[in-house]
């Protein structure tokens, strides 16, 4: 059967707001008390959405590799500014680490995938580049995001273990080492889950979308595949990357743990 492409139209989105209306329903008749919530996020989607859409088609008409650079940047630093503004436990030069952090993964994760597995030409080719960067961009931070919640967790809860290593002498990155590989460990598992469940639980909404766009299946399952690698990569780079400086801001020049951070982060 040959694949057909079809155009959804305003009026298809207006007729999905069947959706919106049943789950206003759900919530209004359980009062869950969200439903102000679900209007204004419902508003704000389609809004920013296709505020997005004319702002996309504007960048990607750009043809200079400076622009390219400056609007990855420029994502960077809104993504770190949201973690940063979003973060409630206390973490001294957060924002900086966030920055180096998803610039360092950007760097090597999106520089493979252009260079090396799709081969764009020229690199900055925005159809390929601004897409994929966004996803590195939001994987990256939610993953660190659940990283250093859970490791500020896991430092208090063996506040007393790390105290014992360091006076007997052992080095910090030895005392909190346990503390490190749990909250890696927590925040890969959504990574992880979705790696062994994709293709027979569920289907991606990348996949989903360009199957349904009309692209050949195996074609879409290609890309899927080598989005799901690169998604991995990304948690595991900007996980160990910013716990490497988030670490040592709970701790003195002397190796002593500062309590007093730790405990603001217990308020």
């Amino acid at each position: 059967m040959e694949s057909q492409f079809y155009v959804v139209t305003w009026w298809d989105v207006l007729v999905a707001l069947v959706f919106i209306a049943l789950t206003y329903g759900i919530m209004r008749y359980w009062k869950i008390g969200l439903e102000k919530t679900l209007l204004v996020g419902t508003v704000r989607t389609f809004l920013q959405l296709t505020l997005m859409g004319y702002l996309l088609s504007y960048i990607f008409n750009q043809e200079s590799w400076y622009f390219m650079v400056g609007l990855l940047t420029l994502m960077i630093l809104v993504a770190s500014f949201e973690g940063y503004r979003r973060q409630k436990l206390p973490i001294p030069h957060y924002f900086l680490i966030l920055v180096g952090s998803l610039g360092i993964t950007v760097l090597i994760v999106l520089g493979t995938i252009l260079k090396f597995i799709l081969a764009v030409e020229p690199w900055y080719y925005p159809f390929v580049m601004i897409p994929i960067a966004g996803m590195i961009i939001g994987n990256g931070l939610n993953s660190m995001t659940l990283t250093a919640n859970r490791f500020i967790g896991e430092l208090k809860h063996r506040e007393g273990e790390v105290e014992t290593l360091l006076s007997l002498g052992a080095p910090v990155r030895a005392a909190v080492h346990g503390s490190l590989v749990s909250a890696i460990r927590a925040a890969l598992i959504p990574n992880i889950n979705n790696l062994m469940t994709v293709g027979l639980v569920q289907l991606p909404g990348m996949m989903s979308g360009q199957i349904l766009a009309g692209i050949d299946p195996l074609i879409a399952v290609r890309y899927q595949i080598i989005i799901m690698y690169m998604w991995i990569t990304t948690a595991v780079l900007t996980d160990v990357i910013s716990l490497t400086f988030i670490y040592r801001q709970f701790f003195t020049s002397r190796d002593q743990l500062r309590l007093k951070i730790l405990r603001q982060a217990e308020g």
